[in-house]
Parts: C-alpha cells; sequence; structure tokens
C-alpha cells in the first residue's frame, strides 16, 4: 500500500475540443473501448498503484461522472479513510485551468495527510504505475517529476504540445509549450508528482509569484528555479484532445498489439462499473469482424472494424463498419454506417446512409433519431 500520495483527477480537460461528446457528460465519462469510460484508466493506475485517497476534480456536467463513479467500490475506492472523493464547484464558482481549480481546491489538498500529490488529468488513456514513478521522486528528491513520453510529432498536426528537454540525469533543463515542435519529442503526458507542502506554497503565493497557469508559470518558468525530474512512460498511451484522436484512439483497440499493451501491464487491471446484463445474441444472419462487441447486443447484420457498446441492435441487412456505437444505439434494417459515432440512445430508421471520414466522424447526439 503507497499511503505517501493523494491523487487528484482534473475531469474537464479538453472537453470543449470534444464538444459533440460533453453536451451532457464531463470529458471524463466518455465512453471508450466497449465498455469503460475514460476516468476508468486513471482512476486504475492511482489504485493499482496504491493511492487511495483520490480528489475528482469536476467544473460541469458531471452527472453522469457521478453516477458512473458512485462510492468508488468498483476501483476499491470505498473507505473510511481517504478513499474517493468528487470535488464539483460551489453554485456561482467556477474555474477554467488546471492552477485555478487547484487554487480552489486547495483547503481540500491542506487537509491531507500524504507527503505527496499525484495529478493526472481524466482523459488520458494508458496502464501505468505511479508507484514507480513516486520512488523515482524520492530518489531524486524532486520539487516536481513530470511523466513523460517520447513522440514523433513530425506530421504537424499537434496542438500545443508541452515538451519537455532533458540533460544526462534526466532533469529538465527546458520546457516548452508550441505547436511548432517537430520530430521525436519528449512529450508531456499531464501527469506529475509534488510535495503536498512544496504544492502548498505555491498555491498561496500564485499572485505574488504571477502564477496562474500550471504549465506556463510553474513548468516552464520554473526550470531554472525548482528541481524538476522527468520520468519516461514507455507504454501505451492516448489524449483526448478532440473528436478525430478520440476515434483514432478508439479504433486502436482493434488492433490486438495495442490493446494488449494497454490492458496487459504486469497484471495491472483496469476497473469499471460492472453492470449484470444478458450475453451478447448473434443472429444466422450475422457478421462480425474485427469488431469489439459488448454485452446485450443483438446482432443480426453486417458490422466489420466497429466498436459497439452494451445493449446496441444492428438489424437484419444493415451495415455498420468503422463506426463507434454508444449504448443503446439502434440501426434500422438496410441502413449503411462507415465511421460514425452515435451517441446513446440513437435510433437509426431503416434504409438510411451515413458516412463520416477517419479524420472527421460523423457525430450522432444523445437520443437523436435519424
Amino acid at each position: 500500500m503507497n499511503n505517501k500520495a493523494l491523487g487528484l483527477i482534473f475531469g474537464n480537460v479538453n472537453e470543449k475540443q470534444v464538444g459533440e461528446l460533453t453536451v451532457n457528460r464531463s470529458l471524463a465519462s466518455v465512453p471508450f473501448g466497449g465498455r469503460y469510460r475514460l476516468i476508468d484508466f486513471t482512476l486504475s493506475n492511482m489504485s493499482n498503484s496504491g493511492i487511495y485517497n483520490v480528489g475528482v476534480i469536476t467544473r460541469s456536467n458531471y452527472q453522469s461522472l457521478m453516477q458512473h463513479l458512485g462510492s468508488g467500490k468498483s476501483w476499491d475506492l470505498s473507505r473510511k479513510i481517504g478513499g474517493l472523493r468528487i470535488l464539483p464547484p460551489n453554485i456561482g464558482k467556477t474555474y477554467n485551468t488546471r492552477w485555478e481549480a487547484l487554487r480552489y481546491f486547495s483547503n481540500f489538498i491542506r487537509n491531507a495527510d500524504e507527503r505527496y500529490v499525484v495529478l493526472a488529468d481524466g482523459d488520458i488513456v494508458c496502464n501505468f504505475d505511479f508507484s514507480k514513478a513516486l520512488a523515482y521522486h524520492e530518489e531524486r528528491m524532486s520539487d516536481i517529476t513530470v511523466i513523460y513520453r517520447k513522440k514523433d510529432l513530425g506530421d504537424g498536426n499537434e496542438k500545443n504540445k508541452l515538451c519537455y528537454s532533458l540533460d544526462d540525469d534526466s532533469r529538465v533543463v527546458e520546457a516548452v509549450k508550441s505547436d511548432k515542435a517537430r520530430g521525436i519529442q519528449n512529450v508531456s503526458t499531464y501527469m506529475c508528482i509534488m510535495g503536498r507542502e512544496f504544492l502548498l506554497s505555491l498555491l498561496e503565493n500564485s499572485e505574488e509569484r504571477n502564477i496562474s497557469s500550471l504549465d506556463r508559470d510553474v513548468l516552464c518558468r520554473g526550470v531554472n528555479e525548482y528541481r524538476i525530474y522527468a520520468y519516461e512512460h514507455t507504454g501505451y498511451f492516448a489524449s483526448m484532445d478532440s473528436v478525430a484522436n478520440y476515434y483514432r484512439h478508439s479504433m486502436e483497440m482493434l488492433d490486438r498489439n495495442k490493446c494488449m499493451m494497454l490492458f496487459d501491464n504486469d497484471g495491472a487491471n483496469i476497473y469499471t462499473k460492472v453492470r449484470d446484463s444478458a450475453p451478447c445474441r448473434f443472429a444466422a444472419s450475422s457478421s462480425v469482424k474485427n469488431s469489439i462487441i459488448a454485452d446485450g447486443c443483438v446482432i443480426k447484420g453486417r458490422v466489420e472494424n466497429s466498436i459497439l457498446f452494451r445493449g446496441v441492435k444492428v438489424a437484419e441487412d444493415a451495415i455498420v463498419k468503422n463506426s463507434i456505437l454508444f449504448q443503446n444505439t439502434e440501426v434500422g434494417d438496410g441502413s449503411f454506417l462507415n465511421c460514425v459515432i452515435t451517441d446513446k440512445n440513437v435510433h437509426i430508421l431503416e434504409s438510411r446512409m451515413l458516412s463520416g471520414h477517419e479524420t472527421n466522424p460523423y457525430v450522432i447526439s444523445k437520443n437523436t433519431i435519424i
């Protein structure tokens, strides 16, 4: 058990960029991979690492998130001491950045007993051992330990990535947030570790130090003032900072090698809220290839390279290709879907033809009938 760290998860980061999927929910509660929500991965990583005092910082549309998390029992976080806490704003109050949120909940941090604070976004998908990073943080006597990954930014499609330059001892000597970086870069995962007292000191002196942004004012400006070291994550990693990236990373789960990289990590399981549903039913007329089909689905038509969540129904002679169908979507007889994302309870009537593109999937809002 690692009782040295308090976990804080930001539940609403990047949701403006994924607006089609976050109209009725926070980004952290967006479904992923046929049965999970995005927050399941960060929560599971913390629980697997022995971090049992976790606060989830929310801002808006957090009813779905609260319903999914419940008491935290599914992640072994239903506890008398510590456990899972939902941290919503008071009525009429709000915050827009990570640093504003940390200042808003500074009393929660101050009242904790843990020595360290682990910060992470709720919209990232990875299987990461925080206990090793915490040991590294202690060994280097860091003020801040940032978690990074090596990534090729040569495609020019990355938006404002935070990149680190390191010395031979993995100390950060430069941190730059820009969309102009190219080639192999040390890219931030937006996970980091700080001493709790160190973080509280920064929060209490934010105005004097002119700190309003965690990235710009603490990490980028602080490389010469603080001991900032970097710890590399070498496994699978995905950040949902756009609908196109959500679609692309979801489709990666159909690649067995990438799926195994995420879920087969030395017994570190990814947990989610368990629902008791009937098994999936495949009719004699059905055809399914390279797809993830959740329980409760009824498949009578053709499904290829797609992800279907619980309770999806695909009628006879319907074709679903390269698509992601959220819970209780119904596809009518003779309809054709390609590169489509349907939210919950969408009803596609008979003989409809709907298509997007892998770089711009067609998103259908919750409860829509087409």
